[in-house]
């Protein structure tokens, strides 16, 4: 698989400045160039309410921008030539549709977890366009505020979806370089989902044959949920990668996804390889 670019949503903050320099090892592992994108919502203009109207959204929008060229700044000084830094100005609530717009033009995409501490979407936004409307493989990384190593132990929760495995086939880059990857099933469907003992050999099989080194398979009926089942094997066997399929539920706008992808996502400890 030939990757040659790569895109970064980022900010100045301590872990986006960690993601910038974790997404800079991961475009130079694979020879590729490293866009780094700092998403700036601006307000609409009020112009035609009144001129102080039209002079409060001036200021802020001066504000914002200046905010905005000092992030570029701080992030071009950790990237050097490292990565293409700079900022789009784009219309509030435009936020999701933006990422969704710049992933397209990328082969890979890599953004922080979705936190709304300072009250704003923008997180949850970039997640939404990226994932479910960008058309590409999407890495979230947790909010660390210095780099870490990762890949080693792959975990990979498997069912049998196209979205899982688009994320399988989009993570064997990392898995081949991983020392031990462990497929996970929770609460197989059967034969006709591929989730029998054949299909999953027939994935462990495929997983082989490019040269992972994968485990036995761990299939197991789990009454608390899926999403239990997962953060148990994350942690019994050291996982500090996971692949996932990422899929939407009809309530997903009020919690980013439904399910076991919300539950992962919320509470990820360890970067999360996705497709949707």
């Amino acid at each position: 698989m030939s990757w040659q670019e790569f895109l970064v949503f980022a900010d100045a903050s301590e872990d986006g400045v960690a993601r910038l320099r974790m997404a800079m090892d991961v475009a130079k592992t694979f020879n590729g160039k490293l866009e780094a994108l700092v998403l700036a919502p601006m307000p609409m203009s009020f112009a035609v309410a009144g001129e102080a109207l039209a002079s409060l959204d001036d200021e802020t929008r001066h504000a914002l921008r200046k905010d905005c060229e000092a992030a570029v700044k701080t992030l071009q000084g950790v990237a050097g030539a490292g990565a293409h830094v700079h900022a789009w100005d784009i219309p509030e609530g435009d936020s999701q549709a933006a990422a969704a717009r710049a992933s397209r033009s990328a082969d890979f995409v890599i953004f922080g977890q979705p936190e709304e501490m300072d009250g704003s979407r923008l997180d949850t936004d970039i997640f939404l366009g990226a994932v479910l409307e960008g058309g590409r493989p999407c890495l979230m990384l947790p909010r660390w505020i210095n780099p870490r190593a990762w890949g080693k132990r792959a975990l990979i929760s498997w069912k049998g979806t196209p979205e899982a495995a688009r994320a399988v086939q989009a993570a064997l880059p990392f898995l081949k370089k991983a020392e031990a990857v462990r497929l996970c099933v929770a609460n197989p469907r059967g034969e006709r989902e591929g989730e029998d003992e054949a299909g999953i050999a027939r994935i462990a099989t495929y997983l082989m044959r490019h040269g992972v080194k994968v485990e036995e398979p761990v299939v197991r009926e789990s009454w608390e949920g899926p999403d239990r089942m997962i953060v148990s094997e994350v942690e019994g066997f050291n996982a500090d990668f996971l692949v996932l399929g990422a899929y939407e539920d009809p309530k997903w706008a009020e919690e980013i996804f439904g399910g076991v992808t919300a539950r992962m996502v919320r509470d990820a400890k360890i970067p999360i390889l996705m497709t949707h």
